[in-house]
Order: structure tokens, then C-alpha cells, then sequence
């Protein structure tokens, strides 16, 4: 029994050495991830100019709340295999989350084509006085097996004091892609612009607030 023991006891150790010596020779395994970024419209990251005749300038706009379906929100980037099934890639993953870049390139595309800056986030301050507010949802926002990068999107543009609904519309965009995740996600980028393009021109078509003239020194 003794010697049972014994030679149990030694196999473990060799086991033991092996492994370790293993490890020692291959080192840590590398990692293999690739991290994305949504791009927005190009000129779109320099401030908006606007020489003050645009009543635009003169809007508060508020973005959000933008909804994500929960098995678009994560870090892994997903591929649409059917109506009803969808995979996730092992390497190429979001490198914020999705909602987070969604919000920042709509907002980037926004502040762009309407040539304001004064557009904010959702949640803002209670004492924010918007002259409108955009809501957002993303439907389906990913790239098929087939390579079709695909956005089905619902939006609506409330009046800012009521929040009576002034615009309420759904969207499909859809454009073919490389089938290598780096393309796709420029692709996905394109149709996020185009979605932003026709909120603009929403936006630009309801009523504009009229801008305060400039004030009149009275003559003495």
C-alpha cells in the first residue's frame, strides 16, 4: 500500500513538472481581439458654423433617450445568420458600448447637418427648455451572413415643453459589405449617417423657432 502511494505521489510530481515546464516554453497565449469604433459623417468632428441667420442656432435640441435591443448592447460584435439567429464573433469586439457610440456619432452627424452645437444628451438637466426632443431606436443594427449591413430604426421628434409627438417614423437602410469586420462596421457607420440625414431634414422642416433680434439702443 506504501508503495501505491509512493508512485502516485511521484507521477503527480512529474505532472506537475511537465506543465510547468510547458507553460514556461509557450508562454501566455496572445490576445487575438480587435477592438471597433462607429464612425461618424466625415466633417463631422469640427465644430458647426453658423453665421446667425440660421434659426437653427437658436434650438435646443435633446437626443435620447436612444434604445438599443439588449443582444445588440454588449462588447461583441454581432452577425445576423437568420430571422431568428444571430452569432457573436470571438475576436472582434465594440470598443465602447454600442448604445455609447451610437449616441456620440448621432449626436457628431446632428450637430453637423443642423449647424448647431447646442444639442444635448439625454438625460439632461430638468431645467433644459428644448425646443425639441429626438428619440431613437435601433430595431437591428448588424451585418448578415450574406454581407448586407443592415438598420431598422423607429424615431420620433416630440415638441420639447409637451412632448407631443410632431414626427414619428420607421426606417430600413441597408447597404452590401466586405465580409471582414473592419468593413463592416464602416458600412454600419454609413447607414447611421443616412439615418442621421433624415432626422435633419425632419427636424428642419417643422416650424423654426424665430430668432431674438438684436436690441436697439433708444436715441436720447
Amino acid at each position: 500500500m506504501k508503495k501505491v502511494r509512493t508512485r502516485t505521489a511521484a507521477y503527480s510530481l512529474v505532472a506537475s513538472s511537465l506543465l510547468f515546464a510547458a507553460c514556461s516554453i509557450l508562454g501566455p497565449l496572445p490576445d487575438t481581439s480587435h477592438f471597433f469604433v462607429l464612425a461618424p459623417l466625415p466633417g463631422a468632428t469640427t465644430p458647426p458654423t453658423n453665421d446667425g441667420t440660421d434659426s437653427s442656432a437658436t434650438m435646443l435640441l435633446g437626443l435620447g433617450p436612444i434604445k438599443l435591443p439588449p443582444y445588440l448592447d454588449r462588447h461583441e460584435i454581432a452577425k445576423r445568420l437568420s430571422p431568428t439567429q444571430v452569432t457573436y464573433s470571438e475576436v472582434d469586439r465594440w470598443a465602447e458600448p454600442l448604445s455609447v457610440s451610437v449616441s456620440r456619432v448621432l449626436l457628431q452627424n446632428l450637430s453637423m447637418l443642423l449647424g448647431t452645437e447646442r444639442i444635448v444628451l439625454y438625460p439632461w438637466s430638468n431645467a433644459a427648455q428644448l425646443t425639441y426632443q429626438i428619440e431613437v431606436e435601433l430595431l437591428s443594427f448588424e451585418v448578415t451572413k450574406e454581407g448586407e449591413a443592415q438598420l431598422l430604426a423607429r424615431y420620433a421628434v416630440l415638441e420639447g415643453g409637451t412632448r407631443r409627438a410632431l414626427v414619428v417614423r420607421e426606417t430600413a437602410i441597408s447597404h452590401p459589405t466586405a465580409t471582414d469586420t473592419a468593413a463592416s462596421v464602416v458600412t454600419l457607420s454609413t447607414t447611421l449617417g443616412e439615418l442621421s440625414q433624415e432626422i435633419a431634414t425632419a427636424v428642419r422642416q417643422l416650424p423654426q423657432p424665430q430668432a431674438t433680434p438684436p436690441a436697439t439702443r433708444r436715441k436720447s
